[in-house]
């Protein structure tokens, strides 16, 4: 599935449709393979400076590991996505302080390598819903319970670290 990103802007064109999950090379690893297709909504125009506008979403529900635990946990995966899209590294440099840049040199360009980034960034961390709760924890991994705010109930594993630096 391929858009002509500079002629869609030209237009105003709108590209709606579902990507299969294999198209993604990237993806495919990062999420359950059980999942058959990423939902796409893209809109292409001109902004202030005449570049190529990409705005959009892409999702997807699928299984995605608890990096706590291990444990697959159904989650929706969702991609805003604003984007300008350049021909030359050169001028991505000079807007990327402004804007998120994709350079596209070849002309129609895929779908899926305009928006894969966009999605394997939305990737949430932390997937079960609270995390010092996991239901999934490994026995014996469960943490202590807080009961004060103190500087003494905290762990602060580089607070001396000024210190040493200073001592150097």
């Amino acid at each position: 599935m391929k858009v002509s990103p500079h002629e869609y802007a030209r237009n105003n064109r709108r590209w709606r449709g579902e990507v299969p999950v294999t198209a993604f090379d990237r993806l495919v690893h990062e999420i359950s393979t059980d999942t058959e297709c990423v939902e796409v909504q893209l809109a292409f125009s001109r902004d202030e400076n005449d570049h190529v506008r990409m705005q959009g979403q892409a999702s997807i529900t699928t299984d995605v590991a608890c990096h706590r635990c291990g444990e697959s946990i159904t989650t929706a995966i969702v991609a805003d996505i604003d984007a300008r899209i350049v021909r030359s590294e050169e001028l991505a440099s000079d807007l990327a302080h402004d804007a998120d840049v994709i350079v596209v040199t070849d002309n129609p360009v895929s779908v899926t390598e305009l928006i894969e980034d966009d999605l394997i960034m939305s990737i949430p961390w932390r997937v079960c819903e609270h995390q010092e709760d996991c239901p999934n924890l490994f026995e014996g991994e469960a943490q202590e319970p807080n009961d004060g705010d103190s500087d003494d109930s905290m762990q602060r594993p580089f607070a001396n670290l000024r210190q040493l630096l200073n001592d150097h």
